[in-house]
């Protein structure tokens, strides 16, 4: 929801003008990118001990993630195309559609974004999940999750060194420093402190009721005192990226709730909008693009009242964008989910059995 404010300033053409109180907020709306990345991480490292009780663990992770992403997605490839055809009269090579279609746009220069709009995060996120085996094995606890967010900093620092060695062109290099998804590692990372953070030490601090709320609300105002720091241009932490800077900020607020839930963060309404933000945050940018005539008539009709034109624009933007994600959770998320779990079914029902070595003689 926090990614509409910011899609709703910069996808008309002009932009919307936005009232002063919200434009330091709105501006930074890409911030709920960050915080997908950091509960991305977690999850998986919250669900893995599950799956691993099953008879290929790993097989398992690969086609529920890959069930969970590729339906609603390969149905915007579809509507993507539809859409720029009608709308901008411009159509996509093969390739361009193989290369989203296989998750692998992030791997080319000057098409790290995609085509369809706000996909480079999937780009990110599908690359993250072949790195994950990898990590959950060398990370065992708070320790470890924590120099997996320096090691991958320093990743990232040498990755761009590298970068301005190769003879790439600097549409491609500047391509590579944005959306490369080296770059967005220690924000999974930092999902994964997040982790052993809840699973080790938040039981103990638990234990005394008292001391465990008051720690959750001095964790999740001390996240909103550092983001506005950050937002403000303050400092970000002594880090080379504001963006690990707001990861930190995630970071402490998801470890602040676990701790003590805010009833106006977690409730009910907040949960099932979390359930279906996938459907939410593929919908939402071409929603703007064609609702951009209404919200012109919007600024006209308040006599351009910033306050009331900008909030009426985004509860008018939430209004058509959450029913059509209840239709595409509904009907294409849900069932490929389910899809998944089936085909793992079929995989384990149709394996040969495991044999047993014979044992020896002696040995019984």
């Amino acid at each position: 929801m926090y990614v509409i404010a910011y899609h709703l300033i910069f996808v008309p053409n002009p932009n919307l003008e936005v009232p002063a109180w919200a434009h330091l907020w709105s501006v930074n709306g890409g911030t709920g990118v960050t915080l997908f990345f950091v509960i991305s991480a977690f999850s998986l490292f919250y669900t893995m001990p599950a799956r691993q009780k099953q008879r290929w663990p790993w097989l398992s992770y690969g086609m529920h993630r890959f069930f969970r992403i590729a339906p609603l997605f390969y149905l915007w490839i579809v509507l993507t195309v539809i859409r720029d055809h009608l709308v901008f009269h411009a159509t996509h090579p093969w390739w361009e559609i193989a290369a989203s279609g296989s998750f692998l746009f992030n791997l080319i220069p000057t098409h790290q974004q995609g085509f369809v709009w706000a996909s480079w995060t999937i780009g990110v996120e599908m690359l993250f999940y072949v790195v994950f085996p990898f990590m959950y094995v060398r990370v065992r606890n708070v320790w470890s999750a924590a120099t997996l967010v320096v090691a991958c900093i320093l990743i990232w620092m040498f990755i761009q060194v590298v970068i301005e060695y190769l003879a790439i062109g600097p549409a491609a290099s500047a391509s590579m420093y944005q959306w490369f998804f080296p770059r967005f590692l220690p924000e999974f990372a930092c999902g994964a402190v997040a982790y052993f953070l809840i699973r080790d030490v938040v039981p103990k601090i638990e234990r005394k009721q008292e001391m465990a709320r008051g720690l959750g609300m001095l964790l999740v105002l001390l996240a909103a005192l550092l983001y506005l720091a950050v937002m403000q241009n303050v400092g970000q932490l002594g880090l080379p990226d504001n963006r690990y800077a707001k990861a930190i900020c995630c970071l402490l607020l998801v470890v602040g709730l676990a701790l003590r839930s805010l009833k106006v963060l977690v409730n009910r309404v907040t949960a099932y909008l979390g359930k279906i933000s996938y459907s939410v945050y593929l919908t939402q940018p071409t929603a703007i693009l064609l609702l951009e005539p209404v919200y012109r008539k919007i600024y006209l009709l308040t006599g351009n009242n910033l306050s009331i034109a900008f909030v009426g624009s985004f509860l008018l933007t939430c209004l058509v964008v959450v029913p059509v994600a209840i239709l595409t959770y509904t009907f294409i998320e849900r069932p490929g989910i389910q899809l998944g779990k089936r085909c793992y079914a079929w995989c384990e029902a149709h394996a040969k059995p495991v044999r047993q070595a014979p044992q020896h003689e002696g040995a019984r």
